[in-house]
């Protein structure tokens, strides 16, 4: 057990078992980061017990924590470490490198995994508030969702993105339905590709925290017939489970497009995974603001 900062330790299993040492270090919390494990002295500590292995693709971020316990794991290096470094990168408001280098400082072997140092990185860019209602992070669910369907064969629950009727206030670019001008989706909702063959990923780190463009976000190749978006709150069958299924507008049923979690081919040869894609043809374009330049086609 090694003491990080004030009111924040670090150990293994054997820390979590060693009642004197929990006692001599005045450990009054603990927090458990580990699959199917017993709490030690469950009447004598207070415990918080979180399932997870040691694997890039777990989400870890949603667990990363406030007050001063106890954190460990099995060896205490990956799963433990990580959701300390987020406590320390919260508490004094530093990037997930300069916290690494300070708690080797006090514990060298301390290793996360790269999956949890990516969301480490993806905690500081979300500002230390891990909601839905951020669209990094909600790309970064998309993309957790898609690993399961890889791994899995099926898709597990999907966060979904607010339709724009729901908004209070209107996003200054979204695109409507052609044929009955609903709203379908805004300048929030995009996801960027880079032109060309293979295949690529939607990745949650080509936007800032608030979801704004980045200059790799915008515009899409101009050879690209189709957007490609998040699973969206009126999409019907991405609820529901469905691997594969047409996009169709909530009001007026007109096809707009499809998706596949299994990903589709754009029209400038880039495979997409997964697909989410409404046809530019089937939706206009609106900016709120004038001032905005126009898009070129």
């Amino acid at each position: 057990m090694d003491k990080i900062i004030d009111g924040l330790f670090v150990g293994s299993a054997m820390a979590e078992s060693d009642r004197a040492k929990l006692q001599e270090h005045g450990i009054t919390h603990i927090l458990t980061v580990a699959s199917n494990y017993t709490p030690s002295y469950p009447n004598q500590f207070a415990y918080k017990s979180i399932s997870i292995e040691d694997m890039e693709q777990e989400n870890i971020i949603q667990y990363f924590p406030r007050g001063q316990i106890l954190v460990h794991c099995l060896a205490g290096q990956s799963r433990s470490a990580t959701v300390a470094l987020a406590y320390i990168m919260q508490k004094d408001d530093v990037g997930r490198d300069e916290a690494l280098e300070a708690m080797k400082a006090r514990r060298p072997q301390v290793h996360p995994n790269p999956g949890f140092m990516d969301q480490l990185e993806l905690y500081h860019d979300l500002r230390y508030e891990v909601t839905p209602s951020k669209p990094l992070y909600r790309r970064f669910l998309i993309n957790h969702s898609a690993e399961h369907f890889r791994e899995y064969g099926s898709v597990e629950h999907v966060e979904l993105g607010a339709d724009p009727l729901a908004q209070p206030m209107p996003a200054q670019r979204q695109w409507r339905c052609k044929k009955c001008r609903r709203p379908l989706v805004t300048e929030a909702n995009v996801l960027e590709h880079q032109p060309g063959p293979g295949q690529v990923a939607f990745s949650w780190n080509k936007r800032n925290a608030s979801g704004m463009d980045t200059p790799h976000a915008f515009p899409q190749n101009r050879a690209c017939s189709s957007l490609f978006i998040e699973p969206m709150a009126w999409m019907e069958g991405v609820d529901t489970g469905l691997v594969e299924n047409k996009v169709c507008c909530p009001k007026c049923d007109a096809k707009l497009g499809a998706f596949n979690w299994a990903g589709a081919q754009c029209s400038c040869g880039k495979w997409v995974t997964p697909s989410f894609q409404i046809h530019r043809n089937r939706v206009d374009e609106v900016r709120q603001n004038p001032l905005l330049p126009r898009r070129l086609h």
